[in-house]
Formats: structure tokens, sequence, C-alpha cells
């Protein structure tokens, strides 16, 4: 079972060859000395790309899969899913390369040097790849409604101040 924590927000850029270094906050949470160390890449409805470790993503769709109703909609999200994921390799300097397809699908183009700069944001068990602008939409939704948010997580524990 992975132990790794990744948290914060972190600036990137994809090189010219597609890589992205992973930002030494989030490196130093994976044992990068594994060869063929793997992420899985998935597509999220929230617009980024989800890296988890592949353990963590091989229990995830499992999951899914048994958990998912078994209508219509829920085989073509299955297979949305499916059809939008990729193995991802991560070298011993803590590179990955996310396929161009996924990285156009959330605004993000390695042959525009406008579009080549991301942001990796920790989120405990997965690293999320957004586009600078996507990531900032979300991050305000998501700031605005902290503390209703907090409170369902808690299961209504959080009291307010006043």
């Amino acid at each position: 079972m992975s132990s790794s924590l990744f948290l914060g927000t972190h600036s990137a850029t994809i090189d010219a060859e597609g890589r992205i270094q992973l930002p030494a906050p989030l490196r130093d949470e994976l044992s990068l000395r594994q060869p063929e160390f793997r992420f899985v890449a998935t597509l999220e409805g929230d617009g980024s790309v989800c890296l988890r470790e592949r353990e963590h993503w091989d229990r995830w769709a499992r999951a899914l899969v048994a958990e998912a109703p078994r209508d219509q909609q829920a085989r073509a999200t299955l297979l949305t899913i499916a059809a939008h994921s990729a193995p991802v390799k991560c070298d011993r300097q803590g590179r990955i390369r996310v396929p161009d397809s996924l990285l156009g699908l959330v605004g993000v183009d390695r042959r525009v040097p406008a579009s080549r700069e991301v942001v990796l944001v920790g989120g405990f068990e997965e690293i999320r790849l957004w586009s600078p602008p996507s990531w900032e939409a979300f991050a305000d939704r998501a700031r605005a409604d902290l503390g209703v948010g907090l409170d369902r997580l808690l299961g209504g524990a959080v009291q307010a101040e006043g």
C-alpha cells in the first residue's frame, strides 16, 4: 500500500520532449529508486488529469467497476474513464510524460509555448494536473465552498464561529 501524501500547489513547465519535472515536494514523496515507477493518468470531470500511483489506481478502478450501477450511463462513464486513462512512467529524475491526448483535453499543449505551463496540485493520494486558468477557476469555486465542504466531510461536526 502506498504511503505517499501529496500536498501543495506547484507550477511546472512541459519541456521540449513533453516531460514534466515533478516539483521537489511531490518528488520527495515517491520511491524513485523503483525501476519503471508508474502512475496512471486519468481524465477527471473537474477539468484535470489525475495521476494516481498504479497500486492506488488499480484499487480505485476495481471499486468503480464493482460499485457501478448496470445502466447505460454507468457503462458509458466507465468506458470514458478507461478510454481516457494511460500509464505514465516516472523516471529516476522525477520526470513524467503524460500523453498529449490527455493534456489536450484539459487545455495544455506542449507544442504551443503559451500552453506549456501546468499546475500540479497534491490531493493526498493523488496529483492533479491543470492548466493554470482551469486551476484558478476551480480553486476559486472550491475556496468559496470550503466551509460547507468541510462540514459535509466531517458529518456536520464543524461549528460556526460566533
